[in-house]
């Protein structure tokens, strides 16, 4: 029996939706009223417009999500269209890792026939349009909105319905300004249970404002110079945390052959290390294919001769490596939730992925306390440095 707090209710149906990773006792939900609200909004179009049925109901029809993380917009639509049994129909569009696991997770619980379950699609890989529909979770960021708005814009077409949906809280009038600049005349629902929807017609004939160019800034101490493509965190500067972190590296040890930077962002930690050890083998992990990109051209740019590899994924959990450092700044937020649980989880595969003299280097703010969560993993943990914001530890075994 689903449990309460997973049982989404939408105008598609009823379905069992769950948070991905999958935690015990979590206080997040796998959907939002602004999924809701747009869902409902779809299915009053579908009801009313016999038009917008019909074309549905054609096989080469398809429709489009964007930053549905759980698979509360593309679930309850493929499902109400398996019966058409078109492959590839719905597709899901999204910056995580996790995203394309928690898509398949609960498609499989649904039991949605693999046949006409959601198509993941990465952000880094092209759109396969024209799409008939299209609905959008708004991102937390604006630049990610407008790339996001940028590459849909090429597959759409005069009739394409595009449903964009977020929390109040959340959308600011600038998100409403892209939809204008990049899609064509929009205009905002009324607020619902503190979600609302931006609904933009397209105008095929717009005339789009430039590009902006790809963020890159320097650290002039090193020297480095960082790429950062959209959604990736400290858009415009390094952060305080890994600048403060970036003088206790340790990668010069002379037993290091394999460095692992977790979380790596724009790749920033990796590329450091790999000035001070030119031997070692670098490897990048990041959730977000975004971000997995910023470090590939981070590195490119910066002529990086050590060996190196780039990994999409959940923390390590399709690697069978093991390294000799781990160097990681863990994100603290999830959705919009404060929390440290993906820092333990962090941690805790950290620690499976240690040499025998292995060690896992992070920074942290001073408030997360980090320290008592890494003293529940490892025999040995000591303050590298701090300051009034920032702590640096050293965990091993």
């Amino acid at each position: 029996m689903a449990n309460r707090d997973n049982h989404f209710q939408s105008a598609f149906g009823s379905y069992t939706l769950e948070c991905y990773p999958l935690e015990k006792n979590t206080q997040l939900r796998a959907w939002n009223a602004a999924d809701e609200l747009a869902l409902s909004h779809l299915k009053e179009q579908l009801d009313t417009s016999t038009e917008l049925s019909q074309r549905l109901n054609d096989t080469s029809s398809k429709i489009l999500t964007i930053n549905d993380h759980n698979g509360a917009l593309s679930i309850p639509i493929a499902s109400s269209l398996a019966e058409l049994a078109t492959p590839g129909k719905v597709h899901c569009w999204a910056d995580s890792t996790l995203a394309k696991s928690a898509l398949q997770h609960n498609a499989s619980i649904n039991t949605i026939a693999e046949a006409v379950s959601p198509t993941f699609i990465a952000s880094t890989s092209p759109l396969d349009g024209p799409y008939d529909v299209v609905l959008l979770q708004t991102p937390k960021t604006l630049s990610l909105l407008e790339y996001q708005l940028r590459e849909l814009r090429p597959h759409l077409h005069s009739n394409s319905l595009v449903i964009a949906c977020g929390m109040v809280k959340h959308l600011h009038h600038s998100y409403t300004e892209r939809f204008e600049q990049l899609i064509g005349p929009t205009h905002t629902s009324l607020a619902k249970k503190k979600a609302r929807l931006i609904l933009p017609t397209f105008d095929p004939s717009l005339d789009l404002p430039e590009k902006p160019p790809v963020t890159q800034y320097s650290l002039e101490q090193w020297p480095i110079t960082l790429t950062n493509l959209s959604n990736v965190f400290a858009q415009n500067k390094l952060d305080i945390g890994t600048r403060f972190f970036l003088s206790h590296l340790g990668a010069e040890q002379q037993h290091i052959s394999t460095i692992f930077d977790l979380g790596c962002g724009n790749g920033a930690l990796g590329i450091a290390a790999s000035q001070l050890n030119k031997e070692a083998k670098i490897h990048f992990y990041d959730v977000s294919y975004l971000a997995v990109s910023s470090a590939q051209h981070s590195c490119a740019d910066n002529n990086i001769e050590n060996e190196t590899r780039f990994h999409a994924m959940d923390c390590l959990s399709e690697e069978n490596a093991k390294a000799d450092l781990i160097l990681c700044n863990p994100p603290f937020h999830q959705s919009n939730t404060v929390g440290t649980q993906i820092a333990f989880r962090m941690f805790s595969q950290a620690k499976q992925h240690l040499t025998e003299q292995g060690e896992l280097r992070i920074v942290g703010n001073r408030h997360l306390n980090y320290h008592i969560m890494l003293k529940k993993l490892f025999q040995h943990v000591s303050v590298l440095d701090s300051n009034k914001k920032f702590v640096v530890y050293l965990a091993k075994d």
